[in-house]
């Protein structure tokens, strides 16, 4: 079963066609790490997934449940709001700069949306909210507020949020690229760990060692199309697309 399926999946703002025609498919517990230069549509695709952005044209599964078909920015099957609800809570996201709720605590921070959307137990979600915060190594920031914390802590508040909601696929859209240097590690062990754990995840990054290391599957983006696909052996360290080793000979 594929967790996650993309088929001639196209994005456009007006006249400019961020993605061309994307396909690929993820499956359970697989982690993807997404490269490519600024611009290249990586970031849209991640915000289409959780559907921030509407797709122009294509089909998007989760699950092999369809969420999104689509052609010239108009629905071609309409989605019963209950399932898609349910869908797009199966997706968790985690942005560059944070996006935490800075009048709330860490604490609520973490528990308002299992709360909110999913009505949960308060009591539960609190106790599970106090486990997540203990994993990422932040249990003694719980009454906390985030102008308090660190980039690094920040991020990490921001990624036990997202498995507050019991996602099954975890969304980071360049997790560190707001973090000073010496905040990085803290953040990509935090994301280590959720592989080793069996997650499934889309990793869009810069932290080429990160992905060299963590990723099961490199997808090298430019210009609104996948140009190469494959293990980190075979993308990384042996590139067989021009665009793929001009871009990796400047970074690496």
């Amino acid at each position: 079963m594929s967790m996650v399926k993309l088929v001639n999946v196209k994005k456009s703002f007006g006249a400019l066609e961020v993605l061309k025609g994307i396909d690929f498919e993820v499956a359970s517990g697989e982690v993807v790490c997404i490269i490519g230069p600024s611009g290249s549509g990586k970031s849209t695709m991640l915000r289409c997934l959780n559907r921030l952005e509407r797709i122009t044209e294509g089909e998007i599964y989760i699950e092999d449940e369809l969420m999104e078909k689509r052609k010239n920015g108009k629905d071609l099957e309409k989605i019963d709001p209950g399932k898609l609800q349910n869908l797009c809570c199966d997706l968790g996201m985690v942005f560059q700069n944070f996006n935490l709720f800075p009048h709330l605590s860490v604490l609520d921070n973490i528990t308002i949306a299992p709360r909110i959307v999913r009505k949960a137990d308060s009591a539960e979600t609190e106790k599970r909210a106090l486990e997540l915060l203990d994993m990422v190594g932040l249990a003694d920031k719980r009454d906390e507020y985030p102008v308090r914390l660190s980039g690094g802590q920040q991020q990490r508040v921001a990624i036990a949020r997202a498995l507050a909601m019991n996602p099954k696929i975890m969304l980071f859209d360049e997790p560190t690229s707001a973090l000073d240097p010496e905040l990085v590690g803290e953040v990509l062990a935090t994301m280590q760990e959720l592989a080793n754990d069996g997650m499934t995840m889309l990793i869009v990054t810069h932290e080429i060692g990160f992905a060299r290391e963590v990723a099961d599957r490199v997808i090298f983006m430019d210009e609104g199309v996948i140009c190469e696909q494959g293990t980190p052996q075979e993308v990384i360290l042996n590139p067989q697309e021009e665009r793929t080793q001009s871009f990796l000979n400047k970074i690496l």
